[in-house]
């Protein structure tokens, strides 16, 4: 019975903090296209893009 609810305890765990890498990830991919929109715009009007530092 213990054993049974550490693992339903773990499963769930396992379940939220996977719910929250993938809407983690799903931000990062549209920040990371937004980036690229706004270099390709500086690019575009001849404007350096700045270097990461």
């Amino acid at each position: 019975m213990v054993l049974e609810l550490e693992r339903a305890c773990y499963n769930e765990m396992e379940r939220e903090s996977m719910e929250y890498f993938y809407a983690a990830e799903k931000e990062l991919q549209r920040q990371r296209e937004r980036i690229r929109q706004l270099e390709n715009i500086l690019t575009e009007n001849g404007i350096p893009v700045p270097e990461e530092s």
